[in-house]
C-alpha cells in the first residue's frame, strides 16, 4: 500500500564528547564500560559478545546508524540513568586516563540518521527498559517514558478513552518526536507534540533528576520543547491528554503527470483549508523510482468526518485508485503504518515560505534527482520520498499558548511548508555513498533557489534533520 512509503523521523538522542575524563584502569578494554560496572551497574551493560548487544543493534531502523560501541548501558529507571551519568563523566577513586577520545550517545526509538543515537568510539545509552505508560484521570496527563514506541503506548492510553498528540508512525520512538517538535494528527487544535509536554522528568549531566515544567525549571521546560536532547536525558514526558474519538483516515494516490494540480492542493490547504477545518490534518507526499512517480495523500479527520470539504481540491484531481477512507482509534491506526527499515537512509528538512513556484521546482529538481542516481547506482537500487506538511502561521499561536516552544517564533506572520526529502538505497554502502554525494548536491540546490526567489524560512525542524 502507499501508506507503506510514508515514514516520519524521529530524533531521540544526544552527542556528549568526553574527551580528557579520567577513568579507572580497566577490565575490559574499554574503560568507560568498566566504569560503569565499578558503579555497581554491570547487570546493565552489554558488551558485543552479549547476545542482546546484536539484537539492539540490529532493531535501528536505518542500516547506517547500526554501529557497534564498546557497550550498551540499558538502565531501568531515572536512578540507574542518573547512577549511569555521574559514573561515566566523573569517574571513580584511584583514578587516570587512558580512554583518548570517546562519546556517549542515547538511544530511544532507534530512528534517527546521523552519528546521533549510537556511535562506534564509546558508550551507547539505550532506554529500552524505561517503556512504561499511565494515565492520571485526576490530573489528565498521561506519563509515557522514552523507550517506548508510539504504537506501544496508544494501546494502553485507549484503555482510559484517551489519546495523546504523539507520533504517526506506529514504530517511530517517543523522544525523538517530543524533543524534536512533534508533528501529529491534532496540530490544528493542539499544536505540536511537544506543545503538549507539561512536565519532563530529566536526568541532568551532574547526575540530578528535575522537574521541568512551567513553575519548575521554566527555562529548560521551554528549551526542551523542540530543542533537542542537549539539556539532559528525559526519563519522562507527563503529556495532556486528548479524549480517544474515533478519526477518519485515507490514502488518496494520484498520477504523477498531476504535479500542478497537486501543488496548488498543497498551497490551498496551507493558505486557507488547514485554518479552515482544524480537525483536518494531511501529508502529501510523491513517491518516486526511476520511470515511477505516484502522488498521494494521507487525509486524516480527528473527529471522525469522512470527506472532510477541507480536502476537496484533492478530490478534485484525477485518482489512480478509489479513495475509501474508515473510521478508526488512532492505536489501531498507528499499528499499521511504520514503515519498514533495514535501507541506507539519506534525509533533509527544508522549509519555506509557501509558494507554488518553489513547490513545482522542488518536484521537478526530484524528478533529476531520481534519474541520476537511478544510472549512478541502478533503478531497482533505491526510492524516493518527497513529503509537504502544513505550517500555517496560526500554528505559531497555538505554541505560544501554552508556554511556547523552541521554535515558534519562526512560524508567526507567514504561511510555510515543510519538506522532507528522503531517498533509501537497498543495496551497498558503496552504492549509499554514491546517492549521498547526489542528494547533498540536490539539497543544496533547494536551498539556493528559496534564497533566490525569496521565500526562505529559518526553521530547520529536528525531528527530520540529519546530522550532516
Amino acid at each position: 500500500m502507499v501508506r507503506a512509503f510514508i515514514s516520519w523521523m524521529s530524533v531521540a538522542t544526544v552527542f556528549l564528547s568526553s574527551g580528557g575524563i579520567t577513568v579507572t584502569t580497566n577490565a575490559t578494554g574499554a574503560p568507560p564500560c568498566d566504569l560503569l560496572i565499578e558503579a555497581g551497574l554491570g547487570d546493565r551493560v552489554r558488551f558485543p559478545s552479549d547476545p542482546e548487544f546484536e539484537l539492539r543493534i540490529q532493531s535501528y531502523w536505518a542500516l547506517d546508524t547500526r554501529r557497534r560501541p564498546w557497550c550498551l548501558f540499558m538502565p531501568h529507571n531515572a536512578t540507574e540513568v542518573s547512577m549511569g551519568l555521574v559514573a561515566l563523566l566523573q569517574g571513580t577513586d584511584n583514578v587516570h586516563r587512558g580512554a583518548g577520545d570517546w562519546h556517549i550517545a542515547v538511544r530511544g526509538g532507534g530512528h534517527t540518521l546521523g552519528h546521533t543515537n549510537n556511535i562506534e568510539d564509546g558508550v551507547t545509552i539505550d532506554l529500552f527498559y524505561l517503556n512504561e505508560t499511565t494515565y492520571d484521570p485526576a490530573t489528565n496527563l498521561a506519563s509515557v517514558m522514552p523507550g517506548s514506541l508510539w504504537r506501544e503506548v496508544y494501546p494502553v492510553l485507549h484503555t482510559y478513552g484517551v489519546v495523546v498528540a504523539g507520533g504517526r508512525d506506529g514504530g517511530v520512538g517517543v523522544p525523538g518526536i517530543l524533543l524534536g517538535g512533534g508533528s501529529n494528527y491534532y496540530m490544528g487544535e493542539h499544536g505540536f507534540g511537544c506543545d503538549t509536554v507539561r512536565n519532563y522528568e530529566v536526568v541532568l549531566a551532574d547526575g540530578s533528576i528535575v522537574d521541568a515544567n512551567e513553575d519548575e525549571h521554566r527555562e529548560l521546560w521551554r528549551a526542551l520543547k523542540g530543542g533537542g536532547i542537549n539539556f539532559g536525558i528525559v526519563t519522562r514526558f507527563d503529556m495532556e491528554a486528548i479524549p480517544d474519538i474515533p478519526l477518519s483516515y485515507g490514502m488518496r494516490t494520484m498520477p504523477g503527470n498531476a504535479s500542478g494540480q497537486f501543488v496548488d492542493a498543497v498551497v490551498d490547504y496551507t493558505d486557507i483549508q488547514q485554518q479552515a477545518f482544524p480537525k483536518d490534518a494531511l501529508i502529501a507526499l510523491i513517491f518516486s523510482l526511476p520511470g515511477v512517480e505516484v502522488l498521494a495523500t494521507a487525509e486524516v479527520n480527528t473527529a471522525g468526518v469522512l470527506n472532510s470539504p477541507g480536502f476537496d481540491h484533492f478530490a478534485r484531481i484525477p485518482q489512480l485508485t478509489p479513495f475509501t477512507p474508515v473510521v478508526t482509534n488512532l492505536y489501531a491506526l498507528a499499528a499499521v503504518t511504520s514503515l519498514p527499515g533495514g535501507s541506507w537512509s539519506l534525509i533533509e528538512t527544508l522549509a519555506f515560505k509557501t509558494s507554488r513556484q518553489m513547490l513545482n521546482y522542488v518536484v521537478e529538481r526530484n524528478r533529476q534527482l531520481v534519474a541520476d542516481v537511478g544510472l549512478a547506482i541502478g533503478p531497482a537500487s533505491f526510492s524516493s520520498n518527497l513529503i509537504y506538511q502544513a505550517l500555517p502561521s496560526f500554528f505559531a499561536d497555538i505554541s505560544e499558548d501554552q508556554g511556547g516552544n523552541m521554535f515558534a517564533d519562526t512560524l508567526g506572520g507567514h504561511n510555510a511548508v515543510l519538506c522532507t526529502i528522503e531517498l533509501m538505497v537497498t543495496t551497498t554502502q558503496r552504492d549509499h555513498a554514491v546517492a549521498s554525494a547526489m542528494f547533498r548536491q540536490f539539497a543544496g540546490d533547494i536551498r539556493s533557489y528559496f534564497v533566490a526567489i525569496g521565500v526562505d524560512h529559518p526553521l530547520v525542524y529536528l525531528n527530520y534533520a540529519d546530522a550532516v
